[in-house]
């Protein structure tokens, strides 16, 4: 992808996000909405608790928080704020995501783990110890979105691990599988001794260096098969900018090696 097309994709993302996080905001205020017509915080606290937070009457309150919630967490991950929101309020910075637009991508589902999350962690560590306190200022719905983001912090990092995962371990089979080829000489086209003994030799020494899965997967495509950046980051989901970046440490990384060894 050149420079002109990564613009040109960057531009209608950035269009599509804004346009969902108009949704999600539209969706957020009827949510508040619905809330705030249950009852004022101090009195419906008091019901829910009379009731031991469980039955009927929680159901509702909870499906509505959840709604409200939901909406929140939507609508801050289209706008690219979530990142933010998480690291205001104390709970860590979150690690760039794999690839642009991939959380825009999964917002729903994001949002759906986290609430879920959110909802029990809310009640088991906040509403039956009786941690909210209406003195302090906060409403009901601010503390919820609170658990929110506790929660998303972590269902964000697993979410992170598996993408990379998903992009990065169908080549790690290939990786062990032509190392082998190259041991016992059975690769399907196994380069002479000389190249193949070179090519052993320099994989070997990278994978000893490199740690980072991506960037073994790009350091691999670009020793066996002479992809272009391009090609690799087809095959990664990345920018061919982004392979270049990550070849280009991985061979500092090499070379680093080689002048400690």
């Amino acid at each position: 992808m050149d420079d002109e097309d990564e613009d040109s994709f960057a531009a209608r993302s950035d269009k599509w996000a804004r346009k969902l996080a108009w949704l999600a905001d539209a969706d957020r205020d009827k949510a508040e909405e619905r809330v705030d017509r249950l009852a004022g915080d101090r009195e419906l606290a008091a019901d829910l608790r009379s009731s031991g937070f469980a039955g009927r009457n929680y159901e509702a309150f909870a499906n509505e928080i959840a709604r409200y919630g939901w909406a929140v967490i939507r609508g801050w991950i289209y706008k690219g704020q979530i990142a933010t929101e998480v690291k205001r309020k104390g709970f860590g910075a979150l690690e760039p995501e794999p690839r642009r637009g991939a959380m825009i991508e999964e917002a729903e589902s994001l949002a759906d783990e986290t609430v879920v999350l959110a909802l029990t962690g809310f009640r088991d560590k906040v509403l039956l110890p009786g941690k909210w306190d209406p003195a302090k200022g906060a409403s009901l719905r601010t503390y919820f979105v609170g658990q929110c983001l506790l929660q998303f912090s972590n269902v964000y990092k697993t979410w992170r691990r598996q993408e990379l995962r998903s992009y990065v371990e169908p080549w790690q089979s290939d990786i062990d599988r032509e190392l082998d080829d190259f041991e016992d000489g059975s690769a399907e086209s196994t380069p002479g001794p000389d190249e193949g003994a070179a090519l052993r030799e320099e994989l070997r020494r990278a994978f000893g260096k490199i740690t980072d899965p991506r960037a073994r997967a790009a350091f691999y495509l670009s020793a066996t098969h002479g992809y272009t950046h391009d090609e690799i980051g087809q095959k990664l989901g990345i920018t061919g900018k982004a392979v270049e970046s990550v070849l280009a440490r991985a061979r500092l990384q090499v070379k680093e090696g080689r002048e400690t060894a």
